[in-house]
């Protein structure tokens, strides 16, 4: 017997088959796109918190250094910048200030202050600039005052490596604050990850599932000789020529029509035979229940010319084949062909017809 688990992977197949979850994949896609693409509009857009205004200051700092060369030596980056103006040195100056400036001192705490100030740098070395940030425009105004002040005098005055800091841009100004939210990008992000993780996954289902499709697969997996489907054009000669009359006699041969799956009707199965193969099913074909509800069956089947096995087209149908296979070969009963049930007639033509 062959197994599932040693057939080649069949490419073509498999494109046909993403190809008929197309309008499942896209449904994903839309899907995915409105839920993880709108809740980005509606976190961002309809929910947007409280607006902020922010006030900037540009200083130039002249560094005590000999030579212009010597400037990139000892220059202060932008995570030092930032280090220093959330200092404890720092906001204690600035809470100072603000206290003596007469209009409302200790409006935040230094906890508070640490979390509204962030410096910048620009490409020249020697233009650092701060950026105050609250929810107020006056307040940003302020503060932004007060660290100009801190700057110019007793943080120059701290560190070593800089001879004095002047304010260039003073930050009287405060403006609101537009957050970077794009929804556009949002809404084509989402869907090509929807769309992406939707396929992977089909892919891996396809490519896992021990589905049956193709009458080629019966032949392939197990090595059982199959007729094809009843709407095949070529079902009736391989019918005929595998259940022929036997040598020398006059007498066609007991054929027992056995599914492999629990839900196929094998009564049904035969009456359609009957109706599709009328010069090779007569009365002497019966039909017996699935081994897997009727394990008894067997001894019918042993009595027989010949066994057909009826298996139904679909996903999760392999392992029960493999398991029916098995039982059978254990009790002797041997399989003459099979033949694929409720296929997808139109799957199968465009899988011999297409060539990749």
């Amino acid at each position: 017997m062959r197994y599932y688990g040693k057939e080649a992977f069949d490419l073509k197949l498999t494109i046909l088959r993403m190809l008929y979850r197309l309008p499942v994949i896209a449904g994903l896609t839309i899907l995915g796109t409105v839920v993880f693409g709108g809740g980005y509009y509606v976190k961002n857009v309809l929910l947007q918190g409280p607006t902020f205004y922010k006030a900037v200051s540009v200083y130039r700092v002249e560094y005590d250094v000999q030579d212009e060369k010597d400037v990139g030596q000892v220059y202060i980056n932008q995570a030092t910048w930032t280090t220093y103006i959330r200092s404890e040195m720092f906001l204690e100056n600035l809470q100072t200030y603000l206290a003596e400036d007469g209009e409302g001192g200790g409006i935040m705490s230094e906890q508070e202050l640490a979390e509204a100030l962030q410096a910048d740098l620009a490409s020249d070395l020697r233009m650092p600039s701060t950026i105050v940030t609250t929810d107020d425009p006056e307040k940003s105004i302020r503060i932004a005052a007060g660290v100009e002040t801190v700057m110019t005098g007793a943080l120059a005055s701290e560190i070593r490596e800089i001879a004095s800091v002047h304010v260039v841009d003073p930050g009287d100004v405060a403006v609101e604050v537009v957050p970077d939210v794009r929804v556009g990008r949002a809404l084509i992000l989402s869907a090509v990850l929807s769309c992406f993780f939707a396929v992977i996954f089909f892919l891996l289902k396809e490519t896992g599932d021990d589905s049956i499709w193709l009458p080629a697969s019966l032949w392939r997996r197990y090595g059982l000789r199959t007729a094809g489907t009843p709407k095949s054009r070529e079902f009736a000669e391989s019918m005929k020529y595998f259940f022929r009359r036997e040598e020398g006699d006059g007498k066609r041969i007991s054929v027992a029509v056995c599914p492999a799956e629990e839900q196929l009707n094998p009564e049904e199965v035969l009456g359609l035979l009957k109706s599709s193969c009328a010069e090779t099913v007569d009365d002497s074909w019966f039909a017996v229940q699935s081994p897997l509800n009727c394990p008894e069956v067997c001894e019918k089947l042993r009595e027989a010319g010949g066994i057909l096995l009826a298996v139904k087209a679909g996903s999760h149908v392999g392992r029960k084949l493999e398991h029916v296979l098995e039982y059978l070969e254990q009790q002797d009963c041997k399989v003459t062909a099979a033949v694929l049930w409720d296929a997808d007639e139109k799957l199968i033509r465009t899988y011999y017809h297409l060539y990749i």
